[in-house]
């Protein structure tokens, strides 16, 4: 995996400038990665740095929406600046399409043996 292009990525997905302060989004989306991948899995597949830089914008959008809840108007009601809700639908279903794309890396977790 890329650091580099993953942080190319998360820009380009998160439309944030300045990816300092998210760094360790990056890194943690990195580890949960290489976590879930097989013993043999090429490190350098592109789709890797995708599905990165896809959890770790899922992460920075869930830290926004849960911000935006915070903010209130003057008035005491809570200020509606964007449709959040709509934005993690987005970030969600973004990370899924990657998980998906890369089936073929990663060890099988939703296999359940019940009994013999």
């Amino acid at each position: 995996m890329n650091v580099n292009s993953i942080i190319s990525l998360f820009t380009l997905f998160s439309g944030e400038t300045d990816v300092k302060p998210y760094l360790p989004l990056i890194n943690s989306a990195m580890t949960e990665v290489k976590n879930r991948l097989k013993s043999d899995a090429d490190l350098s597949d592109e789709r890797l740095s995708f599905l990165c830089a896809a959890i770790a914008n899922l992460r920075y959008t869930q830290i926004l929406a849960a911000r935006d809840k915070l903010r209130y108007t003057f008035a005491g009601t809570v200020a509606q600046m964007n449709n959040g809700a709509q934005q993690l639908d987005f970030a969600n279903s973004l990370v899924r399409e990657y998980w998906a794309s890369i089936k073929d890396l990663v060890n099988d977790t939703d296999f359940t043996f019940l009994n013999v």
